[in-house]
Parts: structure tokens; sequence; C-alpha cells
């Protein structure tokens, strides 16, 4: 197996990065809603009407986890759950006018956030690594879907 140059393999340091970005986010000062619950929403809000099964694809999670989730902002009053106009089987998501305000405190503590962690890098190197990071994902999402890259 080949000796890699740093101490810390790339799959750690993420993981790493990961535990940290999401303990920064629900910290005390942070809004009222988890990490998990907070990407929900957004998605929610960013795609009024989505079902809970195109949801849990978006988000590449099990469809029950989603439900689970929706369960808990539903009885929050953050989430409703409308049928569908074209069929009644499917639940449709909308973000409630109560959730307009946290909408806007998470997107402030996403962005502060962001900028605590990209704080060593310039602007243009924030850049690079956002291309570099985008690509990454792509080619997993790639592998993951049976595709190859």
């Amino acid at each position: 197996m080949p000796q890699q140059n740093s101490d810390k393999p790339f799959v750690f340091q993420i993981g790493d990065l990961f535990r940290l970005m999401k303990a920064s986010f629900e910290a005390e000062e942070g809004p009222e809603v988890t990490r998990a619950q907070a990407k929900l929403l957004i998605s929610v809000w960013r795609n009024p009407g989505i079902s809970q099964q195109a949801l849990a694809q978006r988000l590449d999670i099990a469809t029950m986890s989603v439900c689970r989730q929706i369960d808990a902002l539903e009885e929050r009053g953050m989430i409703e759950r409308r049928p569908s106009d074209t069929d009644r089987r499917v639940k449709c998501l909308y973000v409630t006018e109560k959730t307009s305000p946290i909408i806007s405190t998470v997107m402030n503590h996403v962005h502060e956030i962001s900028e605590m962690f990209l704080d060593p890098l310039s602007a243009e190197e924030r850049k690079t690594f956002q291309t570099f990071l985008n690509r990454i994902v792509d080619s997993a999402t790639s592998r993951k879907a049976g595709g190859r890259k």
C-alpha cells in the first residue's frame, strides 16, 4: 500500500472537519435546530412542494430518516405536509410562516461557521478549494450512482 505524505489521511481529516463543523453548528449560540434539521428546512424552503421521497433522494438519506425529521419539525409547526394535487398518496412539504425567521438565522449561522473555518484561506484559495471540493463531491456522487468518471 502506498505511503501518504501526511500523518493524517484525507478521509480522517474530512471526518475531523465534519465533526468540528457539526459541533460548531450545534453550539449553544446557534439556531434552535440541529444541523440535519437545518439542511432539511433549507432544502424544503428552496424547493416548496417537494415530496418526502424526492427530499430523501436530494439529501441522500433514507426516507424513514427524513420522515422522522419531518415529524419532529411538523410537531414544532415548522413544516407542513400537504397532499399532492396530482397524487393524493404523495405528501408535499412546505415551510410555515413561523420558519422564515429561523431560515434567516440558520443561513446567517451557516455563513458565520463557513467564514470561521475558511478564515485561514485567502479569497483565491477559497475559490480554488471550493472548486476542488465540488469536483471531489461530484465524482463521489457519480460513483455512488453507478457512473464512472
